[in-house]
């Protein structure tokens, strides 16, 4: 896994290009993600449950095509770290973007009417409306985490049958303009603003056979982002361990608010401080040496069987009759 802020990412933006077709056919793993989810480590480990007093609130957006369903586990797993979690009623993601955005404010502004500022977790398609929510609505909002979202150049780093599936959509209900496709001023709209106010953790995975994994990387050089390496499919971000692992940590940090009055405590920049992840640029080595000890030990006491095995009995000073 790796981190990087894009203050230190400011190189120009490479050319845009589409998954490689090895990468693609790696799509269909996406189930084994799913079945070692409950066997991994994001599991298995301790994870950051929090309190009502960091209690926070998550709207989670499907990607293309997607439903509410698909984000259910990570759903369920940021419930069971004690946080609450709403969805918006979406069957499938592929109504016009223009649309789908003013439904996603509508259901943001009852949920931070009811529960204060939010934090969005968007998959593929969903990631960019929920930064469209960042820059539209940054005062109702805590977060946005992205999972694999193109931030630039959408239309030229997608998979091409996902292209063609958007022409089709759009022709059969015959949405104005080619909405959905490359020429769909909604899409365009998209990729201009950037929420420079709200902290955003983008993820992405270099084996992304859907986007490639260059469009989902921010090279803004905005303090407030964070970009984030994770191993596995496009569609399988949804149940990835490492996927959980961060959105576990990230959700369990102090309020906006709680960050930026420590930092002006400390005599620091006003833009909040983004820290690498404990188990990003802190490795466990105390696990492991505690395991090589365990495993020394069981060495040591198997060879002081042995050893006391093959020792001759003490002298009784009785000797045999001849």
């Amino acid at each position: 896994m790796r981190y990087s802020l894009t203050a230190d990412s400011m190189e120009p933006a490479p050319i845009a290009r589409r998954p490689s077709l090895v990468n693609s056919l790696f799509e269909f793993r996406f189930p084994v993600e799913a079945a070692a989810l409950f066997w991994s480590y994001a599991i298995h480990h301790p994870r950051p449950h929090v309190d009502d007093s960091n209690r926070k609130t998550v709207m989670m957006i499907p990607g293309f095509m997607a439903g509410d369903l698909t984000l259910a586990p990570l759903a369920k797993f940021c419930e069971w770290l004690g946080h609450k979690t709403f969805f918006t009623g979406i069957w499938s993601n592929s109504r016009c973007p223009r649309e789908m955005v003013l439904h996603l404010e509508r259901n943001l502004e009852e949920i931070h009417t009811s529960f204060g500022r939010v934090v969005i977790i968007g998959h593929s398609l969903g990631g960019m409306y929920a930064l469209e929510l960042g820059v539209r609505r940054p005062d109702l909002i805590e977060r946005v985490i992205t999972l694999g979202s193109p931030v630039r150049s959408a239309q030229n780093s997608c998979h091409a049958f996902v292209l063609a599936t958007a022409r089709l959509i759009s022709i059969l209900r015959g949405m104005d303009h080619g909405c959905l496709t490359p020429s769909c001023a909604c899409i365009l709209d998209l990729m201009e603003g950037h929420p420079g106010e709200v902290p955003t953790t983008a993820m992405y995975s270099r084996t992304d056979g859907v986007v490639h994994w260059e469009s989902c990387v921010d090279r803004s050089g905005v303090t407030t982002v964070e970009n984030i390496e994770v191993t596995g499919s496009h569609v399988g971000l949804a149940v990835n361990a490492g996927v959980y692992r961060v959105v576990a940590d990230r959700l369990a940090m102090p309020p906006r608010e709680q960050r930026q009055r420590r930092s002006a405590s400390e005599a620091t920049p006003a833009t909040e401080g983004i820290s690498p992840p404990p188990f990003v640029h802190q490795p466990n080595v105390l696990e492991e040496h505690a395991r090589e000890s365990r495993v020394m030990n069981f060495l040591q006491r198997l060879r002081g069987v042995r050893s006391s095995t093959i020792q001759a009995p003490p002298s009784t000073g009785i000797e045999a009759p001849n």
